[in-house]
């Protein structure tokens, strides 16, 4: 059941894309926010943005989620400056296109560091405080690709498989503690991370099907107040998520295999 309360909200990936737009959303509807990313530049002209907007007080902090005990590091600050977390967004994702064998490892390693294990560390680190006052919500952003293998997004959609089984589990094990876990799933997305892979295997499909962050922001916004377990975003999105579900998995390798060689 929803809770609309005005909680402070954390959003991880937060200086450009769907980060950006969910912070600003957020703000418009009441939230205080921390903001987290790499690019402080960026966050504090967020920050700036949002507080003249609307109001509402920001908090910014430049992390790297890609180094080991960044997490730690980050929630002990807030810890030590007085700061709860009531609304936790695991949006910092990373994305590598291509035949796995001609990625390095290093890529994999650090993608497997910000898309999983700095989103396991975030949620374990702030699930706790939020169980104790008995209120929180956690958003940890997915994608379609969840659904099924990816040829040349494999680690990328096996990261995004995890992040769904969790959330899932999650949503289960936290009901009735008054805290929701919500996996959101927007298929292509208009931001930086897409348009790299313009000239790719991908062959401009990316962009063209791609939804506006600012309209993924708005849907992931409701779907967490609601406390909604999964939230696809868009129509089409649904359609392809539940059809891929009730399909044999060697159809459904076969079929995007084929269309990612096209």
């Amino acid at each position: 059941m929803g809770d609309d309360r005005k909680g402070r909200t954390l959003v991880t990936g937060a200086s450009a894309g769907i980060g950006a737009e969910i912070a600003r959303v957020f703000g418009r509807e009441g939230h205080d926010l921390v903001l987290v990313a790499r690019r402080e530049s960026q966050l504090q002209a967020l920050k700036e943005e949002i507080e003249k907007a609307h109001g509402v007080a920001v908090t910014v902090h430049a992390a790297d989620l890609g180094v080991p005990g960044a997490p730690g590091e980050l929630a002990a600050r807030l810890a030590d400056d007085g700061l709860d977390v009531d609304i936790l967004v695991n949006n910092a994702g990373i994305l590598f296109d291509g035949p796995f064998h001609e990625i390095e490892l290093e890529e994999h390693l650090s993608l497997v560091q910000v898309n999983i294990a700095a989103l396991v560390a975030m949620s374990h680190l702030f699930l706790g405080p939020m169980r104790e006052r008995g209120y929180g919500r956690i958003v940890n952003i997915a994608s379609t690709s969840a659904f099924q293998p990816v040829p040349g997004l494999a680690c990328y959609a096996a990261s995004k498989s995890f992040v769904l089984s969790l959330t899932e589990s999650m949503s289960v094990e936290l009901k009735g503690s008054g805290v929701t876990m919500t996996a959101i799933c927007p298929g292509f997305t208009a931001t930086d991370m897409v348009k790299k892979m313009e000239d790719d295997q991908w062959g401009g499909v990316a962009n063209a099907l791609a939804m506006k962050p600012s309209q993924v922001a708005e849907e992931t916004y409701r779907a967490c107040m609601k406390g909604r377990p999964v939230h696809v975003n868009g129509p089409l999105n649904k359609v392809a998520a539940t059809f891929v579900q009730h399909q044999p998995r060697w159809l459904v390798r076969s079929i995007v295999g084929y269309m990612t060689r096209k």
